[in-house]
């Protein structure tokens, strides 16, 4: 079922109130300060209209009138409060020191300067001021942290189940399809990779860069039976608000934010398909299949994917869960490639998960102060496979490894320790020093660096030559 224009109106209306009623961390500046002008405006229009004579609420029991200047603190900051305590100041000028044609806008209340009540409103609003400031960088610590985690366990599923379809394809169809699920995400890994690398144009705020788009849209139509499809991105600048970037097949509509598969994507940032109870009725001679491809730091949509055709069979679980899986590595890949070019043009050596988990750690220490730290153990030879478990074993389970060898035999082992305390990069360093020391019959000293800025990746990359290869 369509839905109606009324329907549609609602969930465009909705849409607009949920950007004005909750201000999120990256609002605009000039609509900060708007609202921070329109709320103490507003708060003295009631009160002028209330009792004309004493819009600043002089002599009433509680200066109410204050709240304007105290909402725009708690919701943007101390500096745009005091926006407000400096209007109501003008107010008070105007009432008293600037008569228009000899008669004050309003009624006298007073000769002097009402100290004690402005110094009370200010002081209000600077402690209101800081309250929302501290909860606010508490919230974004929070959301941070805990999708930074939601997008390493998805990954950890995501490699579950490529080792679990890679293992059924080699049992079942090792002569019609000797290429794994495995195989075909990173060879393709390596094509976005490639792409990056020829395109280090940096993207701009209304068009996220998208790589191999249509070769993903190749990659879904040979494992996941995906006929029609076509790849979009957020652009103001069109009608629909929306701009398409890939195809495959034939002409396909516009998107449309109201129709309902594509409504409940954007609405839950999740994948939705028609053989879901909730869409069972839906009308699919548009859409069959819909799934996010990047969000903002909001939440709010950036790419979608949109299937037009799939045949009914390609709707059973394991075909839409190898497509999910697909759907999701690239996802991943996309978000982890934003920004990655200064890494790798500094290190174009180093592998590209490293240079993507390094550049995602500066981005949250640069946003939300998380602090983050990578360990280089360098080792005169390799190590022997039960040294090479034990060192695997003490790795944390949150952490990432490398293992660079160079063709002398010479190995240099790195981790990256995301989210890590003092405390938790301790307990590290001597649980794996003593299994290196035990394997190497000697001490061998960690290098630790603070994953902070770009600089550090760069010391990372001359240790690591030096070591293998004796290049400064």
């Amino acid at each position: 079922m369509m839905l109606s224009p009324k329907a549609r109106r609602r969930l465009r209306r909705r849409s607009w109130l949920n950007r004005v009623w909750r201000p999120r961390a990256a609002t605009a500046t000039w609509w900060a300060w708007t609202e921070s002008f329109l709320l103490p405006l507003i708060a003295l229009w009631v009160a002028w209209r209330m009792n004309p004579a004493d819009p600043l609420a002089l002599h009433s029991a509680f200066p109410w009138v204050w709240f304007g200047a105290w909402l725009a603190a708690v919701r943007y900051g101390a500096g745009y409060g005091l926006a407000g305590a400096a209007l109501y100041a003008i107010v008070w000028w105007w009432h008293h020191a600037a008569p228009i044609a000899g008669e004050a806008p309003f009624a006298a209340s007073g000769d002097h300067f009402p100290g004690e009540y402005f110094l009370g409103g200010t002081l209000m609003t600077l402690v209101l001021g800081e309250f929302g400031s501290a909860y606010r960088r508490s919230e974004r610590l929070h959301r941070e942290t805990a999708q930074d985690l939601s997008v390493r366990l998805e990954r950890t599923k995501r490699r579950l189940f490529i080792v679990k379809e890679a293992l059924a394809t080699l049992e079942q169809e090792l002569v019609d399809r000797p290429l794994t699920l495995r195989d075909a995400l990173l060879d393709f890994r390596q094509l976005c990779a490639q792409w990056q690398r020829t395109h280090p144009e940096t993207e701009s705020a209304e068009r996220p860069r998208l790589p191999q788009a249509l070769g993903f849209l190749q990659l879904l139509s040979q494992s996941c039976r995906v006929m029609e499809s076509a790849i979009f991105v957020r652009d103001p600048m069109q009608r629909s608000g929306w701009h398409r970037v890939a195809l495959l097949g034939h002409e396909l509509p516009d998107l449309d934010d109201t129709h309902p598969l594509i409504a409940t994507v954007l609405d839950n940032g999740h994948a939705a398909h028609i053989a879901q109870e909730a869409l069972a009725e839906v009308d699919t001679s548009d859409w069959v299949y819909a799934a996010v491809l990047r969000s903002d730091e909001q939440g709010q949509v950036q790419a979608l994917l949109a299937a037009h055709t799939m045949p009914f069979m390609a709707f059973e679980h394991t075909n839409l869960q190898r497509l999910q899986v697909l759907v999701d590595a690239y996802r991943d890949f996309v978000e982890r490639e934003q920004g990655v070019g200064v890494q790798r043009e500094t290190w174009p050596d180093a592998p590209i998960e490293l240079q993507q988990e390094w550049t995602a750690l500066i981005r949250l220490s640069r946003r939300a102060q998380l602090h983050s730290h990578a360990v280089l153990w360098a080792l005169p030879r390799p190590l022997s496979a039960e040294a090479r478990a034990r060192m695997e074993q003490a790795q944390p389970v949150e952490s990432e490894s490398w293992q660079l060898t160079s063709p002398s035999g010479r190995l240099a082992w790195v981790t990256v320790l995301p989210l890590s305390s003092a405390a938790t990069l301790n307990a590290y360093l001597q649980q794996a020093g003593e299994v290196v020391q035990a394997a190497a019959q000697s001490q061998i000293e960690p290098v630790v660096y603070n994953i902070e800025a770009a600089h550090s990746f760069a010391q990372l990359r001359d240790a690591v030559r030096l070591h293998l290869h004796g290049l400064g």
